[in-house]
């Protein structure tokens, strides 16, 4: 048996190989467009809210919120009060942005790993530049299509939030904190350098993610529908715009949109476990429940279509 894992494995990867080698036009393509989609649609908005991260958890920002708003969200979601940052963070940024709170608040010990496991799942947001600019001004020339697709998106993590809620959590103590003593340089040069780290592992799926639609299109023909489906599932933006250009009406449009938007897409949710690999994060637990509460979506969509 596991000589012909072995067998198998080896041929598949002969398969991707030859695959590679005879599309290295696709591949450099995809390359160049997705890093230029990076540069200029993603990068601007993730690193500076990297970097802003690790300086408000450095200096205890989370506790201040906490404070505010860990009552009213620990009694909605039944989760710990130390969490409220991220859903609170998540709304304002844009995925895999609460990965990044997430990951911070397990390194200092604020949220255990079951915590980090439930927040995950509902706090996977597009940002507000892209929902309301890109999608509602520039694809759809209405500022009053993008706000609605946004407070959808919030109102759907919300209730998979509530629906998910246990009956009890598991409460991490304030940790005894050490005096800080780095000053605001060493933070900040920390901060960018997890900042670009972060970024890199960002870039990376995003142009691997951009190479398999490429590949897909060329090698499988499906009608414009479901290829811009599949492409939205795998990766966002793509999708997204592929949707805009349907010749079909308006309601299935934004339908399909927030579909695409409510499961995030398979290239941000990687983006998201690359940043947390080294935690025990049940990856096929989190793809299931977003595609189980994206579904209804794509159901009304079919209706209207």
């Amino acid at each position: 048996m596991n000589k012909l894992m072995k067998i198998t494995k080896n041929i598949l990867l002969s398969l991707i190989l030859i695959i590679f080698i005879f599309n290295i036009d696709i591949i450099i393509k995809s390359t160049l467009d997705s890093s230029i989609l990076f540069f200029t649609k993603v990068f601007v908005c993730v690193f500076p809210y990297i970097i802003l991260s690790d300086i408000l958890i450095y200096y205890d920002y989370h506790i201040f919120l906490k404070h505010i708003f860990g009552n009213i969200l620990s009694k909605i979601f039944n989760i710990n009060p130390n969490a409220s940052i991220i859903f609170i963070l998540s709304i304002f940024t844009a995925s895999p942005t609460n990965s990044i709170y997430i990951k911070d608040m397990i390194d200092n010990k604020q949220i255990d790993n079951y915590t980090a496991q439930r927040i995950l799942i509902f706090t996977f947001f597009s940002s507000i530049p892209f929902v309301i600019g890109t999608i509602g001004i520039s694809l759809y020339k209405s500022f009053k299509i993008g706000l609605l697709i946004y407070l959808i998106m919030v109102i759907n993590n919300v209730l998979i939030g509530f629906i998910l809620r246990k009956d009890n959590y598991s409460y991490l103590p304030n940790s005894i904190k050490q005096a800080k003593k780095d000053n605001i340089f060493i933070i900040l040069k920390k901060s960018i350098l997890k900042g670009i780290e972060t970024s890199l592992i960002i870039l990376g799926n995003l142009i691997i993610f951009t190479i398999i639609i490429n590949l897909f299109l060329k090698y499988i023909s499906i009608n414009e529908l479901y290829s811009s489906i599949i492409c939205g599932i795998l990766e966002m933006t793509n999708g997204v715009i592929q949707i805009s250009l349907l010749n079909i009406n308006i309601i299935s449009k934004i339908l399909l949109t927030i579909f695409i938007l409510n499961f995030t897409s398979l290239s941000i949710l990687f983006q998201s476990f690359s940043i947390l690999s080294k935690y025990n994060i049940n990856i096929k637990k989190i793809l299931i429940t977003k595609l189980v509460f994206s579904l209804p979506y794509l159901l009304l969509a079919f209706i209207f279509l």
